[in-house]
């Protein structure tokens, strides 16, 4: 007769199946959390449920994966106020509909993925029914995980540093608009195929030029941040100058103008040797800044030419994508990069100002209008 095991043995085997079996844990069995104390105020979450506090789902996902779930909730016009964490977040909307907020703006459903970068203003509110989603971090740790201490920072809560280079900046694209060359698209000379030819000659050189910054910036940032940004900046960039290349349909001639060439040469230096910081504000704020109004009314100029309109619909976007960096500068940094802006747009306006020059050489001499 086969020997049975003793009630030891026959105990330990239905525990070792009971192991190896499936288990539904319900949503409704994980804690909720509905609000966190940031910088002294209370914010509302709508509901929060971080998987590592339930037992058996903290000790069924391995630690050495890195990731953190958390199920979250927002009611139909309930929300989740513009803010930021230091970790990227991976937003999976289960079911429901709603809205984000912050540095994008638009409507999501079910089966949509948000994608949010590490330090990017961002926030969402629930619409129609509200949504259920699945937040996931990759740093191990849930972002309101320490009830102490959530690793999130609220957009009323946080100095605007960046303001007071924005009002600087006002003023300087004011500026911008009556210099020479945005003067001369207006000018009568302009009608003359020289000088039309002359300035997209300087238009390539420069654009060329544009792109070694790019890759220059790429290459010199340190910050994890400004890198990600650089790098998303560069691939949005790339071929733009190819792209004028093909589109003019003519031998480019490129411009060895001294004054043109050292003024292009002081923005690649600014991308070698200053902070992240002032790259970013130069890139952004200052060469996409001015680039902006340059291809909207070039875009005007040159109808035949698709590159313009092209270009200036990007700008706009460009420009605000390192803006929420600067508001991580500190008081000494502020005083570099309002010196910064200062000098940059000063170095943008004697590049554009040459540019008229070199178009209008050999011409007669503009009378700008006033209008």
């Amino acid at each position: 007769m086969p020997r049975i095991g003793s009630d030891t043995e026959l105990e330990a085997g239905r525990s070792h199946r009971r192991k190896k079996s499936m288990h539904i844990i319900a949503r409704s069995a994980l804690e909720t959390i509905n609000e966190a104390v940031v910088g002294g105020s209370v914010h509302n979450l709508g509901v929060v449920k971080i998987f590592s506090q339930h037992p058996q789902l903290a000790q069924f996902i391995p630690a050495s994966s890195n990731v953190a779930i958390s199920w979250v909730r927002l009611e139909c016009g309930e929300e989740l106020a513009v803010h930021k964490h230091p970790e990227p977040s991976l937003i999976l909307i289960c079911e429901g509909s709603g809205r984000t907020m912050g540095s994008a703006e638009q409507e999501v459903g079910a089966g949509d993925m948000i994608l949010v970068p590490g330090d990017s203003w961002h926030g969402f509110a629930g619409t129609r029914d509200g949504f259920w989603a699945l937040s996931i971090q990759f740093n191990g740790k849930a972002l309101y995980e320490d009830a102490e201490k959530p690793n999130a920072v609220f957009a009323g809560e946080v100095p605007n540093r960046a303001a007071v280079l924005l009002a600087d900046n006002e003023k300087y694209l004011q500026q911008f608009g009556t210099s020479n060359l945005l003067r001369l698209i207006d000018d009568p000379s302009f009608d003359n195929p020289h000088v039309r030819e002359r300035l997209l000659d300087c238009q390539q050189t420069w654009s060329d030029v544009f792109q070694d910054l790019l890759h220059l910036r790429v290459a010199m940032t340190t910050d994890t941040a400004h890198k990600q940004v650089a790098l998303d900046h560069l691939v949005e960039e790339l071929g733009h100058n190819d792209n004028l290349r093909n589109q003019r349909g003519s031998a480019h001639a490129p411009v060895t103008d001294e004054t043109f060439v050292s003024t292009m040469e002081w923005f690649r230096h600014q991308m070698l040797y200053r902070s992240d910081m002032v790259r970013t504000l130069l890139m952004h704020v200052v060469l996409e800044g001015s680039g902006e109004i340059w291809h909207r009314e070039a875009a005007r100029a040159f109808p035949a030419i698709p590159h313009f309109q092209e270009h200036g619909e990007d700008d706009g976007e460009h420009v605000s994508m390192g803006i929420d960096l600067l508001d991580r500068a500190t008081p000494a940094e502020i005083r570099e990069l309002r010196e910064a802006l200062a000098e940059g747009w000063k170095m943008i306006t004697q590049l554009c100002d040459r540019i008229a020059s070199i178009a209008l050489a050999d011409t007669a001499v503009p009378t700008y209008s006033t209008c």
